[in-house]
């Protein structure tokens, strides 16, 4: 029989799969592309004497003309014994940073700015614990000492590069309208420092990232520095702008959006550019504006309404780095979390045969977002589930339903189930042609009680059009028989058996539904008891039998 006598005490869940949810928003699923604070972009950067302007080692001089940089022969890697040894004169070293003469406070600040500019284990603490910060932050208003302003906002910098509790310490001190206030520094070197410490700061925290984004108009002062025509900046400063912009954007809560809106425009020609750094940061920070959860899904019309957007970034999705493509492909993948008219803006620029190129690479994270991607296209109009068919991309998806790790195979699922809710009959023919039964079947099998509904689903619509397709009813459901042959009824009648309240109803519906002929009607149900004697009856009715009938004594 085909059904168990229902079970007692079934605790229930939330009610099957609403139709709000096939197209999924990015906190509805659960995608991870990084290691933590690694992968994705570095939340905060340490500058070093590799990643800096090469410091004069001419402690005289200390201003600067208008534009002048900081050139001259780079001074030697400090060792961990220099780092040691140095930390033994701290006695002197404050002594000058405090003292009144020019020469020692540059000396002293320098020497406090090379420690904390080594690549490991730099004495951040140490540093804040001999109580200069408050001094270092003098510094940073010193406009006629450029050089001792540069070095000691390198020092802070890095400062607030560290741990959460470091970054404190620069933001007690008063660092961010310091270095709000500095981004409007004459001197290229010294803005640039300041854009430094600012993305460490709001890369820290959200309450930091909301901190900086209130303080003076540091947003407005950022863009102007990215396009202002009259100084024309140079890479690294394009690429530190676009990566403290991408800190700015990012972090949840998320934040205001009238406080970003203005980085969109600036963005979305950030993304013109060739270089990776800059190709990458801007991706991520439009890949954190397009994770909309707002009415009407403003941030994500805001953003494929620049022009060329959408075309460049399915441009990038074939970058040669992979650094690159993973944020377009993000990005991509949350504008079509969309309404179907943003969708559409989206595969007006023909992204499917990039996508069919990210649905077989090698990195399962990129095959997994992808498979995402695709089932938030395939929960839009049937003209879109036609381009998805017509792009070859069921192929490949049912080929990661049957081979591929369960955590992308949900989302490939996904993204079939939504062809059999949203397309026509034909689509769903189309999906059958291509093996999507069996494949779905053995997703049955899954541990995950949510999976098993939106396949249960699947299953449910493509037998609905198996029975349209019957001319003798139930009993000629070609798709029945297949979902039988794979095995996928035996599954079925295991599901019952399923602690989950939904995955049990769900199954008893398909089973009665699709597969119980007249001749079963009768099965599981108690025999009948004839009223005059109290007995069971077997076989033919007492009326019409000539044989004893068994009696049973209770």
């Amino acid at each position: 029989m085909f059904r168990d006598q229902r079970r007692q005490n079934r605790s229930g869940i939330k009610k099957g799969i609403d139709n709000d949810e096939s197209r999924r928003k990015r906190t509805d699923v659960t995608i991870e592309l990084r290691k933590k604070n690694r992968e994705e972009q570095m939340l905060k950067r340490r500058m070093n004497s590799c990643s800096a302007p090469k410091v004069e080692n001419d402690e005289n001089t200390n201003s600067l003309n208008v534009g002048q940089s900081f050139q001259s022969s780079a001074l030697p890697k400090l060792t961990k014994a220099d780092i040691k040894q140095r930390l033994k004169n701290l006695p002197q070293l404050i002594a000058g940073i405090n003292g009144d003469d020019p020469a020692q406070r540059l000396s002293s600040t320098i020497e406090f700015r090379r420690m904390l500019s080594v690549e490991d284990s730099p004495p951040i603490q140490d540093v804040i614990n001999a109580g200069v910060v408050p001094r270092l932050m003098q510094f940073l208003s010193y406009n006629n000492e450029q050089k001792l302003q540069f070095e000691a906002a390198w020092t802070i910098t890095n400062i607030a590069s560290g741990t959460t509790a470091h970054t404190r310490c620069v933001v007690d001190h008063g660092g961010v309208p310091c270095f709000v206030n500095l981004l409007g520094s004459p001197n290229a070197e010294v803005r640039e420092q300041a854009v430094w410490a600012l993305g460490n700061i709001a890369g820290d925290s959200s309450d930091y990232r909301d901190l900086v984004l209130s303080t003076g108009d540091s947003m407005k002062r950022l863009i102007t520095i990215l396009t202002n025509n009259q100084i024309s900046p140079k890479l690294t400063m394009i690429r530190n702008a676009t990566w403290c912009m991408s800190n700015f954007c990012r972090g949840k809560p998320k934040p205001n959006f009238e406080q970003i809106r203005t980085s969109i425009p600036v963005l979305a020609k950030l993304v013109m550019q060739n270089d990776p750094e800059v190709l990458t940061d801007s991706c991520w920070a439009l890949s954190y504006v397009t994770d909309d959860q707002t009415q009407g899904n403003q941030k994500i019309q805001a953003v494929v309404s620049q022009p060329g957007i959408c075309a460049r970034l399915i441009y990038l999705l074939q970058h040669g780095t992979n650094a690159v493509q993973v944020p377009a492909l993000r990005t991509i993948g949350n504008i079509v979390t969309g309404d179907d008219s943003q969708t559409q803006a989206m595969l007006e620029q023909n992204p499917l045969p990039a996508l069919l190129g990210t649905l077989s690479c090698q990195r399962k994270s990129l095959r997994k977002e992808t498979c995402w991607t695709v089932s938030n296209i395939t929960a839009g109009t049937a003209q879109q589930i036609q381009q998805v068919i017509d792009a070859n991309l069921i192929p490949p998806l049912v080929n990661i339903l049957k081979e591929d790790q369960f955590d992308v195979q949900k989302e490939a699922a996904w993204a079939i189930s939504n062809i059999t809710s949203g397309g026509t009959d034909d689509h769903t023919r189309f999906l059958v042609s291509q093996a999507a039964i069996p494949a779905m079947c053995a997703m049955l099998k899954c541990g995950d009680a949510k999976m098993i509904m939106v396949v249960l689903d699947a299953l449910d619509n493509i037998l609905k059009v198996g029975l349209r397709d019957s001319p003798g009813g139930s009993e000629d459901n070609k798709y029945a028989d297949v979902v039988e042959e794979c095995g996928g009824l035996d599954t079925l009648e295991e599901l019952q058996r399923h602690e989950n309240e939904e995955v049990y109803d769900k199954s008893v519906k398909i089973l009665q539904a699709y597969f119980e002929s007249e001749d079963d009607d009768g099965m599981g149900m108690q025999p009948e008891v004839d009223e005059a004697t109290g007995q069971f009856a077997f076989g033919q009715p007492f009326a019409q039998s000539s044989q004893p009938t068994p009696q049973f004594a209770f």
